[in-house]
């Protein structure tokens, strides 16, 4: 049995929480330096929280951190990969000096919260969890990719984590059914969120009417369906000229998707690699179709959000995740995953543009209530409910 170490100090919660403006600390444990709905979601949530008079600070590996531009994040730990069951797992951990310096910082910041994301992600959110005694909240994001992790390694985890949790948070209905199996623990569903503030203020692009724009969004791996929307393009492109699919992002099938673009000679494909935010925004407006193909392993559907924001039209597969967001409307163009005669036909039912400015319409009003302004206020009140003693040990 491991105990925490003594803290110098410990704040009465009771008396705080309420009267005065909080400490949180949000731990992020991946690569903080590349772009994705996890890092997106910490940066929009701590937004929020400080402008409403609290003190955030973000803890995180310490990977790549010369690439991270954004102020108040703490970098401590290394990362380590191990393969688990056909899958590669990134371990980050704190040793040594670093372990020492976590420790002072924890010890010196005195967080009345502190809030994790994907906290099974090992180890570093463990050894936060162990070295701070206070409140702690946790937000599940996501479900598990692989077989063997979701079978086996993660029902021992999360009945162990669960445990010396004050709060926790599931981003949808289908993540919160997966976790549910492993604890009677009451689980709050906020979903993710958008922060549509700073999409009003990003600079606008125009469309190119002479070309008809496709766009994917996402790592190039099996499960987010690029080859669907490659196989979905060749079909639709003998039919209509004028048509381009722009690809923004990287992943291990690069080097297939090149050679399927190779092979069936489709000029019209442009590969964007990694984009940054503002790219990715640019590209949403300039897009006529937003193609969203992912075959599973999603638990919400963030994106789908951010094409919402822009008003940009969505066609894909209907997988679970993408269901906690989509309207009944929008439903009428997500088919079953892996059907792709069927992606082609909701690609094709959203060339007319009436249907496209209809969608449009309802997805600029569907996506005000995933509004940050909302979703931070709910979390704010979460932080103030929780209770429970913090001087439980970390077993």
């Amino acid at each position: 049995m491991i105990y925490f170490e003594p803290a110098t100090q410990i704040r009465d919660s009771s008396t705080y929480f309420g009267s005065f403006d909080m400490k949180i600390a949000q731990v992020c444990p991946y690569d903080f330096s590349r772009p994705g709905g996890v890092k997106s979601h910490i940066l929009s949530l701590s937004k929020y929280l400080a402008k409403v008079g609290h003190e955030v600070k973000i803890i995180a590996p310490n990977i790549n951190s010369e690439f991270v531009e954004e102020p108040n994040v703490h970098f401590f730990g290394r990362n380590r990969s191990l393969n688990i069951g056909g899958t590669k797992i990134d371990l980050n951990i704190a040793v040594g000096e670093e372990k020492k310096a976590l420790q002072e910082f924890l010890k010196k910041e005195q967080f009345d919260i502190i809030h994790y994301h994907t906290i099974w992600n090992p180890l570093l959110p463990f050894q936060v969890r162990r070295y701070a005694r206070t409140k702690h909240v946790a937000t599940f994001h996501d479900t598990p990719k692989n077989l063997f992790i979701g079978r086996w390694i993660m029902p021992l985890v999360a009945r162990w984590v669960f445990a010396f949790l004050d709060e926790i948070i599931s981003v949808s209905k289908t993540q919160a059914g997966f976790i549910r199996r492993f604890s009677k623990r009451n689980i709050e569903i906020i979903p993710n969120g958008i922060d549509l503030e700073d999409i009003q203020n990003q600079p606008k692009v125009k469309k190119d009417p002479s070309t008809f724009q496709l766009l994917f969004l996402g790592r190039l791996e099996p499960r987010k369906g690029v080859m669907h929307a490659l196989k979905a393009f060749r079909r639709l492109k003998m039919t209509y000229q004028n048509m381009k699919l722009v690809i923004a992002g990287d992943g291990d099938d690069r080097t297939l998707v090149e050679d399927f673009i190779k092979e069936h000679d489709l000029r019209d494909v442009e590969m964007k690699g990694f984009v940054d935010e503002a790219t990715k925004y640019a590209l949403l407006q300039e897009s006529d179709i937003y193609l969203a193909p992912a075959l599973y392993g999603e638990s919400f559907g963030i994106v789908l959000l951010e094409a919402m924001s822009i008003g940009t039209p969505m066609a894909g597969y209907a997988n679970e995740g993408y269901k906690n967001v989509l309207t009944k409307d929008m439903m009428k163009h997500f088919s079953s995953p892996e059907d792709l005669e069927g992606l082609v036909k909701n690609i094709e039912g959203l060339l007319l543009s009436e249907k496209r400015e209809k969608l449009s319409t309802k997805g600029l009003e569907e996506v005000k209530k995933y509004d940050w302004k909302i979703l931070a206020s709910q979390i704010e009140q979460l932080y103030l409910s929780s209770n429970r003693n913090t001087h439980q040990p970390f077993l």
